[in-house]
C-alpha cells in the first residue's frame, strides 16, 4: 500500500475554534490516563497530562506523548479490504484488493449467518479493548447466541496468577501497593513503580516519592528490571520458583519469628475452621457449617456463632474424626521450605532469605493502628505484590497462591500500608460474606472479561473455546483456544469455530509459537478484523474493516469505579474519551461496525436488550429495540442513567472529568467487611474431584494434580531439562511499551533504539565467558522443540546467571508495520503450545523456557 496524507481537520475540529485545548483519555496502553490535546489548524500538535487527573496527576508517559504519531501513521488502514490469497500462514501476502463497505459488510454478514444457522457458538470474537469488550463486543456475542469471546494473548500469561487470587483476597479485579503508607515493599516479578504496570503514572509519582521519604522496596526478578533499578534491594532468582521463596518467607515468619497477626487470621480467614483427616472442613451435621474449635467450652461450634477465642493450633476430635485447624495445617505444611531448600530451588542464599523475613516482619508492625480521616485502621506497613513476571507459568496460581500467603498471615490485605482491592468497595458497595462465610466480591462487581473463582464453577463436559466448563476455578483460559481450534475433537466440543471477529490483539505475535498459531487460526473458515494497521494477526483475516485511533473515538468511562478507577487514586471519577479529530471519510469505531453486523444478522433487538443490561440502563435511558445507536447516544444515554439524568456527554466533553471524594472505608474495606480470607483452599479438592470424574466420563486425560488446598512449589516442564539445554530465556518490558502496537509507533521506536542491548539477547558476562561467548557475537537460541530464534547478545551484569532475556513484543513480520517490521527478537517463537504445558488451575500457558545458544558459525 502506499502511503496515504495524514488525516486533518473535520467536524470534530470544525466544532471548537482553533489552538484549543481538548481533555480526553489516553489509550496507548491499558491504563487510561487522562489528557489533554492540543490542536492547532486542526491538527494535534501536543498531548499533556490532565492536572485535574486523580489518576495521573497531570503527567503523561513517553507512550501518551507519541500518540500523535500513531494518528499521523501513513500505513494505516483507510478502507475495507478483501483477501484475494486464500492461502494463510506466516509471510504469506494476502493479496489485498480495496472493497466498498457495503461489500465488506455483506461479506462478513453472510458469512455470519451461515455460522449461525448452523450453530451459533461458531463464531469466536477476539478482542482487546479492556474498556469496551465488556459491553459493546459481549453484547454482539450474547445477541448472536455464542460463549466464545476471548482476549487473545492478554490471557495467555499476564493475569491468570493474579485475578483469581485477587477476587479471592480482596474481591477485586485488580491491585495495588498502598505505597502512601507502605514502608517495606517485596516485588514479585512486578514492575509497580515505573511506567509499565497499571496505573503507572500514578503508582510511579507515588512510589518515587516515599522512596525519598524512606520506603524500602526489594524486587525479587531474575533480571534487574526498571523497577528492580529503583529498588534497595535487587534479589535475582531463578525463574519459575518464586512460589518456593514466598513459601520460604512465610515458614521463617509463622514457626522460626513468630510473627503473624493472630487476631486477624482468627476472626477474618479461615484459619480456625477444623480441617477432617481426608482434606475437608468438618460440618455441623445439621446446617452444613464449617466447624471451629471453642477452647473456653471444650467443644467445636459453627464459625457463625463463637464470639469469644478460637483455636489456631492442636487435634480435636469432633464426631469421632480427628480435626486440626487450617492455620495449624499450613504451619505445618510450610516447614518443608527452609532456606537451604529455598537457596537449592531458587539460588538465592539461604541467609538472604532469613534476612529478608526478618525485615518483612519487623516493618509489618502488627497490632498497630492509624487514624486516618478521623478513622482507626489497623496499620501494616509492608506486604507483597507481583505481577506477570512471576506467574507466566505452569503452575501459576499456586505461585500466586504463596506470593498472597505473606499479606494475609501479617493482615496486610485492604488495609493502610499494605496490599489493595482495585475498587474493591466504593460509594454503594463492598466485599461480601459467601457460601461457608469466605469472601467474595460485591454482587455485578466482575468484568465480563472474568469468570469468579468462588464458590466454584459447576463441572460440566466441555462446551466453549476456552474449555472454562473445565477449569472451575480461573477467571479465564485463553490459552486454551489454539488448542481447541487445533483439536477440538479430543475434548468433545459439539462445533466447530466456524468464523471469527478480531479486533485489538495479536495472537499471531503475542501467544506461543507463531507455525503453531497459524496452523490454528488458518482453521478459520472465515476471520474479519477491525484494524489500524496490518499486523501478523491482520494477516490471517479474509476481510478487514479499518478501525479509528483514540483521538477520533468516543468512549463512555474508560475507567469505570467499579472497575478500573485505582485504589490511590484521591477521588472516584468518571471521565470520557472524544474525538478530537475525525477520522478518515469512512472510517468507523469497531462499536459501529458491530451495530451495523447486528442490524444485517437481524439480531439488534437482542443486541440493544444486552446493552441495556451491560451498562445497567435505566429508564428514560434504555435503548430501544429496533433502532440503531451510534456510540455518542449510547455513552450520553450511559453517562446520564449512572448520573442522575443530568450529566450527559456534552458535560463530559467540557468537562474531561466528573470526581467524587472517596472514604477510608472504600479505600480500606478489609475492617469493615463479613467475608472471610481463605488461608486453606478447601474447595479446590472438590472442584478437582469433579473435574476428574468429567473428564474421564468424556474420554480425555487432564493433569487435577494442582487442585491442592494449601500452595505449593512444583518445577516448571522444562526446570529439570539437560543436554545442553542450561539457560533459561525470559522476556521483559520496557516503559515506552505497552502491547505490539506501540513499536511501530517511530517515536518509541527511536526512543527503544536509544536503550543499550533492547534489541539484543542480554547475558550474563561470568555466563557468556563460561561459554567462550561475549558482546557482539551472533548467536541461535534452540528449544529441545527445535524453534530456534537468532540476535547479538549483549553482557550485563544485572542478570542472573543461568538466564538470558530479550525484550517483549518485537521480531514483527508483517509487511503493514514496517517500522516494527524486523527489529528484535519474537520471544514468543521458543513457546510450545501444548496442552501439558498449561496451569490447569488457572489457564497460564507456561512460559518458563529453556535453551541452549550456540555461536553462529561456530
Amino acid at each position: 500500500m502506499t502511503a496515504p496524507e495524514p488525516a486533518r481537520s473535520g467536524s470534530a475540529s470544525e466544532e471548537k475554534t482553533d489552538h484549543t485545548w481538548i481533555p480526553t483519555t489516553c489509550y496507548m496502553c491499558y491504563n487510561a490516563c487522562h489528557v489533554l490535546v492540543h490542536r492547532v489548524n486542526g491538527v494535534v500538535v501536543k498531548i499533556e497530562g490532565n492536572p485535574a487527573s486523580p489518576h495521573n496527576f497531570g503527567a503523561v508517559c513517553a507512550k501518551g506523548n507519541a500518540g500523535i504519531m500513531s494518528l499521523y501513521n501513513p500505513y494505516r488502514i483507510r478502507t475495507p479490504l478483501k483477501r484475494t490469497n486464500p492461502r494463510k500462514g506466516i509471510g504469506v501476502d494476502p493479496g489485498w484488493v480495496e472493497i466498498t463497505w457495503e461489500e465488506a459488510m455483506e461479506l462478513t454478514a453472510d458469512a455470519f449467518r451461515k455460522v449461525k444457522d448452523k450453530d451459533p457458538r461458531g463464531l469466536l470474537i477476539s478482542a482487546w479493548d479492556a474498556h469496551l469488550m465488556s459491553t459493546f463486543g459481549e453484547a454482539f456475542a450474547t445477541a448472536f447466541g455464542t460463549p466464545n469471546t476471548t482476549a487473545g494473548p492478554a490471557g495467555v500469561f499476564c493475569g491468570n496468577g493474579l485475578h483469581s487470587v485477587l477476587w479471592l483476597h480482596h474481591g477485586a479485579w485488580y491491585c495495588e501497593s498502598d505505597v502512601d503508607n507502605c514502608e517495606y515493599l517485596l516485588l514479585f516479578g512486578s514492575q509497580q513503580g515505573v511506567p509499565i504496570h497499571l496505573n503507572a503514572l500514578g503508582i510511579t509519582r507515588k512510589m518515587a516519592q516515599r522512596r525519598r521519604q524512606g520506603l524500602k522496596v526489594v524486587a525479587i526478578d531474575p533480571m534487574c528490571s526498571y523497577a528492580a533499578s529503583k529498588a534497595n534491594r535487587w534479589v535475582p532468582i531463578r525463574p519459575g520458583t518464586d512460589a518456593a521463596l514466598a513459601l520460604g518467607l512465610v515458614n521463617q515468619l509463622l514457626n522460626e519469628l513468630g510473627i503473624y497477626d493472630a487476631r486477624f487470621i482468627k476472626h477474618q480467614t479461615n484459619g480456625p475452621y477444623l480441617i477432617t483427616a481426608a482434606g475437608n472442613y468438618a460440618r455441623d451435621p445439621e446446617s452444613g457449617k464449617p466447624l471451629v474449635w471453642d477452647p473456653a467450652a471444650g467443644a467445636a461450634r459453627t464459625f457463625d456463632t463463637l464470639v469469644g477465642d478460637v483455636a489456631l493450633e492442636g487435634t480435636f476430635e469432633v464426631h469421632g474424626t480427628p480435626c486440626k485447624p487450617a492455620f495449624s495445617l499450613l504451619r505445618e505444611h510450610v516447614r518443608a521450605y527452609t532456606p537451604e531448600r529455598v537457596e537449592e530451588i531458587t539460588t538465592i542464599p539461604a541467609e538472604q532469605v532469613r534476612v529478608i523475613a526478618r525485615e518483612y516482619g519487623a516493618a509489618a508492625r502488627v497490632g498497630s493502628t492509624i487514624t486516618i480521616d478521623g478513622v482507626e485502621l489497623p496499620f501494616r506497613p509492608a506486604h507483597a505484590d507481583w505481577s506477570r513476571g512471576a506467574i507466566a507459568h505452569k503452575h501459576a496460581l499456586h505461585t500466586g497462591l504463596a506470593i498472597q500467603l505473606l499479606n494475609t498471615i501479617i493482615g496486610a490485605v485492604n488495609v493502610p500500608g499494605g496490599h489493595l482491592g482495585v475498587s474493591a468497595a466504593g460509594p454503594t458497595w463492598k466485599p461480601e460474606s459467601g457460601p461457608d462465610g469466605m469472601l467474595v466480591p460485591t454482587s455485578g462487581l466482575n468484568s465480563a472479561h472474568s469468570l469468579l473463582p468462588y464458590p466454584p464453577r459447576k463441572v460440566r463436559a466441555p462446551q466453549t473455546a476456552e474449555l472454562v466448563e473445565i477449569f472451575p476455578v480461573a477467571v479465564y483460559a485463553r490459552s486454551i483456544v489454539p488448542e481447541v481450534l487445533l483439536h477440538g475433537e479430543k475434548y468433545r466440543v459439539p462445533y466447530e469455530i466456524g468464523a471469527m471477529l478480531h479486533w485489538r490483539n495479536n495472537y499471531m505475535q503475542q501467544t506461543s509459537n507463531p507455525a503453531q498459531m497459524a496452523e490454528a487460526f488458518s482453521r478459520i473458515g472465515f476471520i474479519a478484523s477491525i484494524a489500524f494497521t496490518i499486523d501478523a494477526s491482520v494477516e490471517m483475516a479474509d476481510v478487514v474493516f479499518p478501525d479509528t485511533h483514540f483521538l477520533e473515538r468516543t468512549d463512555a468511562m474508560p475507567n469505570a469505579p467499579r472497575s478500573w478507577v485505582m485504589a490511590n487514586a484521591s477521588d472516584w471519577y468518571y471521565a470520557v474519551r472524544q474525538p478530537v479529530v475525525d477520522p478518515p471519510p469512512g472510517v468507523r469505531h469497531w462499536p459501529e461496525v458491530i451495530s451495523e453486523l447486528a442490524g444485517r444478522l437481524g439480531i439488534l433487538d437482542r443486541y440493544n436488550q444486552a446493552l441495556n443490561t451491560l451498562l445497567q440502563l435505566k429508564e428514560p435511558h434504555q435503548l430501544e429495540k429496533d433502532r440503531r445507536y451510534s456510540v455518542e447516544e449510547v455513552s450520553d444515554r450511559r453517562f446520564k442513567s449512572k448520573l442522575g439524568g443530568e450529566l450527559g456527554l456534552t458535560h463530559f466533553k467540557e468537562a474531561g472529568l466528573h470526581t467524587i471524594p472517596k472514604k477510608p472505608e472504600e479505600v480500606f474495606p478489609m475492617p469493615f467487611t463479613d467475608g472471610k480470607l481463605h488461608l486453606y483452599y478447601e474447595f479446590f479438592k472438590r472442584a478437582g474431584e469433579d473435574v476428574a470424574r468429567v473428564a474421564e466420563t468424556v474420554g480425555f486425560e487432564w493433569d487435577t494434580s494442582d487442585y491442592d488446598p494449601l500452595p505449593d512449589w512444583k518445577p516448571c516442564p522444562d526446570f529439570n531439562l539437560r543436554d545442553g539445554y542450561d539457560l533459561w530465556v525470559i522476556n521483559y518490558k520496557v516503559p515506552y511499551h505497552a502491547h505490539s502496537y506501540t513499536y511501530e509507533n517511530p517515536w518509541l521506536g527511536d526512543l527503544t533504539d536509544r536503550i543499550p542491548g533492547a534489541r539484543d539477547i542480554l547475558i550474563n558476562p561470568w555466563t557468556a565467558r563460561n561459554k567462550g561467548l561475549g558482546d557482539g557475537d551472533e548467536v541461535t537460541l534452540e528449544t529441545p522443540q527445535g524453534y530456534r530464534v537468532h540476535g547479538r547478545l549483549s553482557t550485563t551484569e544485572g542478570i542472573h546467571p543461568e538466564v538470558l532475556a530479550v525484550m517483549g513484543s518485537q521480531g514483527h513480520w508483517a509487511a503493514g508495520q514496517p517500522v516494527a517490521k524486523g527489529k528484535g527478537i519474537n520471544f514468543n517463537t521458543l513457546i510450545h503450545q501444548d496442552v501439558r504445558r498449561v496451569d490447569t488451575l488457572s489457564g497460564a500457558l507456561d512460559s518458563c523456557v529453556k535453551v541452549r545458544v550456540a555461536k553462529v558459525g561456530r
